[in-house]
């Protein structure tokens, strides 16, 4: 139902459901990752009425909510900011800003980092959404619908998002089942192609919708 992909590493296939509604990734070696692309895989269509929120947590802290994917927005690529002391995670999204929330403590030693999603009703995602950005006053969120939203610059990383997730479900489509499922090892074929097309251009993927 759900994928995720940390930036340089092969998809993650460790998804565990805790409940009915309720699923996590664990992610070793977690201060070493800078991205994380959370999305629904491609045949998933959740009900109309819910949304998946998707939540951070690093050890000894509790989940923090991070922002939410839907039908309307099947994706979400969140940065790891590695540049401070003490990283930070922000969301890269349509109506991206800056996010301070400071999740990580400095160490030395390898740890384990768990991306949770939870499927809830949509309009308890949106009423969390607009209060997580109430509170953080400008700082940023992450995936929900908007009504009034800024023009994409093409080369933002919500257009990239939006590039490498339609590149990826044409690349999978032609490999689904009747039932809409995909095998595992035809993403991976996608992502290591990808890959190494980025490796010999990397201008590569600002061109995707002309390949």
């Amino acid at each position: 139902m759900f994928g995720a992909i940390c930036a340089g590493r092969p998809v993650q296939t460790n998804l565990q459901q805790i409940d009915p509604t309720k699923f996590v990734f664990q992610i070793e070696d977690g201060a070493s990752v800078n991205h994380i692309v959370v999305f629904l895989l491609p045949g998933t269509v959740l009900d109309p009425s819910v949304a998946a929120t998707v939540y951070f947590q690093w050890p000894g802290k509790p989940f923090q909510l991070l922002g939410a994917i839907s039908n309307n927005k099947p994706s979400a690529i969140f940065k790891v900011n590695q540049r401070t002391p003490a990283p930070r995670v922000t969301a890269s999204i349509d109506d991206m800003v800056d996010d301070d929330t400071d999740l990580v403590s400095a160490g030395a030693e390898p740890i384990t980092i768990s991306l949770g999603i939870s499927i809830e009703p949509a309009d308890q995602v949106e009423a969390q959404i607009s209060q997580m950005r109430a509170n953080s006053a400008g700082s940023s969120t992450a995936l929900v619908p908007s009504s009034k939203r800024a023009p994409l610059n093409p080369n933002s990383t919500a257009a990239l998002a939006n590039k490498i997730v339609s590149n990826a479900f044409n690349f999978l489509s032609g490999f689904a089942t009747p039932d809409g499922m995909v095998p595992l090892k035809t993403f991976n074929d996608w992502w290591t192609k990808f890959q190494n097309k980025l490796a010999v251009d990397p201008q590569f993927i600002h061109r995707i919708e002309e390949d």
